[in-house]
């Protein structure tokens, strides 16, 4: 008997726990709700068993010019079609014609800067070569997009095969996310012709680059060769293939050891270059050989003074795997010859305290460029004056590793997937690693300060809309906060195994903002509908009232729409201070008051509501004074 009821229970919660998922007063858009009809999601969060994603093997040969700085590159790339879909078109990226002349741009760029975008000397399809492409009435171009028209269709479970010889001249007056800094160092992003997205949600992303929104790129190998003069240092995404090759024995006992030291080791000092150390063996040119299987795109960077830093951590005690981290700075960057360092602690941390998954990859670059830019195993920094800034920029783009590179979320359209995880993600992390850090504060500070306005728009709106303060907000602070206080709410034991959940479900894959929604409510056992709503899709703003006193209870109101904990200050007369938390949750009913209990009423002078870990618009409701008491 028993049996049988344990039976039945157990069926009962198979079946209420996709139900949870399923009624929500949450807007899905049709083309989302398509692909939960065509079995390729599910609404319990997971991917669907009609779940497929196209993928492509890239091979390119490139090089740079230093003086003219002129990147030139030859790409064969095979493209897998493992839709169900016939394909007419292909769409391909060029980034670079960002700067074409004529093009549209959400950016200022200074007239030096636009030019006449990437150059091909030729296009070749299945191994059809098309040199006069401008008159070539199967090659379109359209924006920063190149549309090809093959002449047999790309059938499902086929594939093609595209060739290109393009040249680009490496923006100076500009660097927007990519480009020179200062004589003869370059970060190389966004400059090979890359095949964009076909998904089961659009189709083709044929959102034209203009400047602010990001990126979203399928999961492909690449085996990539850089040519150099023998006097650049290259990094790059991927596994160095030929160290050997190309370093001196000083140099490469000094790679080889940083990969699996504690210590930061400075490969490449300024005392090197001052001495007229020979770092690598060719007199003229060497191709730096990197690979990489399995990651959403391919940057490198390369220069002939930079210095070169490097160290390790263990990420899985289980296993004793390592990752090293390694920086590649301008002598003059004073905080930089710590970064190899805040690298490897932001590995490390992440690894081991939230998300808790040991780090994807075998090492990250940090390479000295300016502002902070992620690309995989490869991030672009600027320098700091504070370390609470340098320690800052590298953690959040080292985190960038989960998102959107190991779980590849769609930036273009919903950018809070990754900078709202990472900036969460960083809120303790930044504190242990620096004490200052504090950017939970800075956050709140910033959200109070533009909640409620007019320009203020929801994370769920697209983000290739919005730019400046607004995309800000959207993508980064108002999400990370509604992050942080699910955490707070659910406790962070729960939190971090959810977030794991939804890791592994998706990682190497494209889930949208409807499958992570629903794998925390999967994994959790409840309908959260009533928190993601206000804080990701409607308008509104976070404003707490204390209402009335009344004895030993203090009703507060929430007269804002976002749901935000509760937070109690009373002051007594004999000057002893108390505090009073409530969680968000206190709001999950659908009520607007909460009550919470304070001690010793008859001897408290006032109260005040919230902290500066909680935003609140509308902040002179916030005090209570007894004015009985003199």
């Amino acid at each position: 008997m028993l049996s049988r009821i344990f039976s039945l229970l157990l069926l009962v919660f198979i079946i209420f726990k996709p139900v949870i998922a399923q009624n929500k007063n949450l807007y899905m858009p049709l083309n989302i709700q398509n692909a939960y009809e065509n079995g390729t999601r599910n609404y319990d969060g997971t991917p669907g068993e009609n779940y497929w994603q196209n993928r492509a093997e890239y091979k390119i040969k490139a090089e740079i010019e230093p003086e003219s700085r002129i990147l030139s590159g030859e790409q064969k790339v095979k493209y897998f079609n493992n839709s169900p879909d016939v394909l007419n078109e292909i769409i391909v990226r060029l980034y670079q014609d960002l700067y074409k002349i004529g093009n549209v741009r959400d950016i200022e760029l200074p007239p030096e800067a636009v030019h006449d975008g990437i150059e091909f000397s030729y296009i070749a399809v299945n191994g059809k070569r098309v040199d006069n492409i401008e008159g070539y009435k199967k090659i379109s171009f359209s924006g920063t997009n190149l549309i090809i028209y093959p002449d047999m269709p790309v059938m499902p479970n086929d594939s093609v095969e595209l060739e290109f010889k393009w040249k680009f001249r490496i923006p100076k007056e500009r660097n927007l996310r990519m480009g020179t800094y200062g004589e003869h160092a370059f970060f190389i992003a966004y400059w090979y012709p890359q095949i964009a997205v076909y998904d089961d949600i659009d189709g083709w992303d044929i959102i034209n680059y203009q400047g602010p929104a990001e990126f979203y790129n399928d999961f492909n190998d690449y085996d990539v060769e850089i040519k150099m003069p023998s006097e650049f240092l290259v990094w790059a995404t991927g596994k160095f293939e030929n160290p050997e090759e190309i370093l001196n024995d000083k140099y490469l006992e000094k790679f080889i050891e940083g990969k699996t030291s504690d210590d930061v080791i400075r490969i490449v000092t300024q005392d090197d270059y001052e001495d007229n150390e020979k770092i690598t063996k060719s007199e003229e040119y060497n191709v730096w050989k990197y690979k990489a299987r399995n990651v959403t795109d391919f940057t490198f960077a390369t220069s002939d003074f930079y210095l070169w830093d490097i160290t390790s951590t263990i990420v899985d005690e289980s296993t004793g795997r390592r990752v090293y981290t390694d920086a590649a700075y301008n002598p003059n960057s004073l905080d930089f010859y710590e970064v190899a360092f805040i690298a490897k602690e932001s590995v490390r941390l992440l690894s081991t305290d939230l998300p808790g998954v040991p780090f994807p990859y075998h090492k990250i670059t940090t390479f000295n460029g300016s502002g902070g830019m992620e690309s995989p195993m490869m991030i672009n920094d600027g320098s700091f004056q504070t370390r609470d800034r340098t320690v800052g920029v590298t953690l959040h783009e080292v985190t960038h590793t989960y998102f959107p590179f190991y779980v590849g979320t769609n930036e273009r359209k919903y950018s809070w997937m990754d900078e709202g995880w990472v900036d969460m993600l960083g809120f303790d992390i930044g504190n242990i690693i620096e004490p200052s850090y504090d950017r939970l504060r800075r956050n709140v500070r910033e959200y109070t300060a533009f909640a409620g306005l007019e320009k203020e728009i929801p994370p769920m709106m697209l983000s290739y809309f919005l730019y400046g303060s607004t995309y800000r907000i959207h993508s980064y602070r108002r999400p990370s906060l509604a992050l942080e206080y699910l955490e707070d709410m659910v406790g962070k034991e729960k939190f971090k195994e959810t977030l794991q959940e939804f890791i592994r479900r998706w990682n190497g894959k494209h889930p949208t903002p409807f499958d992570c929604f629903f794998t925390f409510e999967n994994h959790l056992g409840e309908d959260l509908s009533w928190y993601w709503k206000p804080w990701f899709f409607e308008k509104g703003y976070p404003d707490l009232a204390i209402i009335e006193v009344k004895g030993n209870k203090v009703i507060v109101e929430k007269k804002g729409k976002i749901p935000v904990p509760v937070y109690l200050k009373v002051l007594y007369q004999d000057s002893v201070e108390r505090e009073y938390y409530k969680t968000a949750e206190v709001w999950k009913g659908g009520n607007n008051t909460t009550e919470i209990e304070i001690e010793r009423p008859e001897y408290v002078i006032q109260i005040f509501l919230g902290s500066d870990s909680i935003p609140d618009s509308i902040q002179d409701n916030n005090i209570y004074v007894n004015t009985g008491i003199d």
